[in-house]
């Protein structure tokens, strides 16, 4: 299936999603299958879908990319293997990303605003690339003002890991049941926000959308970076 660009209006929202499928992973493999199939079905009667495509894309040894569609027609295939390449997957990702979002920029004449999110259980294991990489990479994304978003899940990973990488967002999910909470409650809620909202939410994409019955531990982060123009990133 090619890429998505037949949005409905020119209020375009774009979300990446960066899942971990290492082998650490394998306990919540079928709560992986059913976060997307939640995710997916929550913007069914949303009725900005068609502004709105998503990738998500996996990462083990290597990096695993998908196709943008619309939102409601997202689908995964998800299945564990390998090691944790987090720093590798962070450069290609963004890569993909780019590449995809500076087409949008082609045919639609829009700015649109997107989100860049990577959820890990684990740090680095057969990485391919270096923390400085990764840095950079997220340190670009950052500039041209589009949220990028930590999820580490479990106690193998702690929130410090997505600060030193430079994300405006971290947000720890610690069980099982938090990640389905995560998926099909405050991400897409999240996301309905910022596809209503003129500028990109940045370090604010959860403190508005996730209401006080939330099961998710509260999120923190580092401080935005504010631009006056909306200029996309150069190529990595």
């Amino acid at each position: 299936m090619a890429n998505y660009y037949d949005f409905s209006s020119s209020n375009v929202n774009i979300l990446m999603v960066l899942m971990d499928k290492s082998n650490s992973m394998e306990p919540d493999e079928d709560n992986v299958r059913k976060c997307a199939k939640g995710f997916v079905k929550s913007f069914s009667n949303f009725s900005e879908k068609g502004s709105i495509a998503a990738s998500i894309c996996q990462f083990s040894d290597s990096f695993y990319p998908d196709d943008f569609k619309r939102i409601d027609n997202l689908k995964i295939n998800y299945s564990i293997d390998g090691g944790t390449a987090i720093y590798y997957s962070i450069v290609k990702g963004a890569e993909h990303l780019n590449n995809y979002v500076k087409e949008v920029i082609r045919r639609t004449k829009c700015n649109p605003k997107v989100t860049f999110l990577l959820l890990s259980d684990g740090e680095p294991c057969h990485d391919k690339m270096s923390i400085g990489d990764a840095k950079e990479a997220i340190k670009k994304l950052n500039i041209a003002k589009v949220n990028t978003i930590f999820i580490p899940f479990r106690d193998a990973i702690s929130s410090e890991f997505g600060k030193r990488l430079g994300f405006k967002v971290t947000r720890k999910v610690d069980n099982s049941d938090e990640l389905i909470n995560f998926f099909e409650e405050d991400l897409p809620a999240s996301v309905k926000l910022q596809s209503k909202s003129y500028k990109p939410l940045g370090a604010n994409f959860f403190s508005k959308a996730v209401g006080a019955n939330s099961t998710s531990k509260e999120y923190s982060h580092t401080t935005e970076q504010v631009l006056e123009d909306n200029s996309w990133i150069e190529d990595l």
